[in-house]
């Protein structure tokens, strides 16, 4: 696990939710591109470089078999971005599927979008970030 400083910012925007401003943010200081974020499926593409890009109350994966998803997920590396937008946190599929085990929870989608079951993460939390800093 490794900690990457975010230097370069972005403003947030306001038609965006935090994953997709946390993505966006996260690929302009890897790559100097300002681009929009995608809903590319995990298996079909990792967000940028070879890391899937993840922030707080994020949806993990439809349905509820994480090892399945990490089977199937193109990528090799995860990126959780911080919610003060100051850094974020590289791991491993398997320190990865630590983390979301730890503070990822089961819950349902919509009516609307089908009603099926989807891993999320959990609100950041002191918890969660003395969790990142010991790990």
């Amino acid at each position: 696990m490794t900690t990457y400083r975010i230097t370069k910012k972005l403003a947030p925007l306001a038609n965006y939710n935090n994953g997709q401003n946390a993505e966006r943010l996260l690929r302009y200081n890897l790559t100097g591109e300002i681009v929009k974020a995608d809903n590319k499926p995990a298996e079909e593409s990792a967000d940028c470089l070879d890391l899937q890009i993840k922030a707080s109350k994020a949806t993990v994966c439809k349905g509820s078999d994480l090892d399945t998803y990490l089977a199937n997920d193109k990528a090799e590396r995860y990126a959780y971005v911080m919610s003060d937008n100051e850094s974020a946190i590289i791991m491993s599929k398997t320190e990865w599927k630590a983390f979301v085990k730890a503070f990822g929870y089961i819950t349902r989608e919509s009516a609307k979008n089908g009603g099926g079951e989807k891993i999320r993460l959990k609100a950041e939390s002191a918890k969660m970030r003395e969790w990142l800093a010991r790990a």
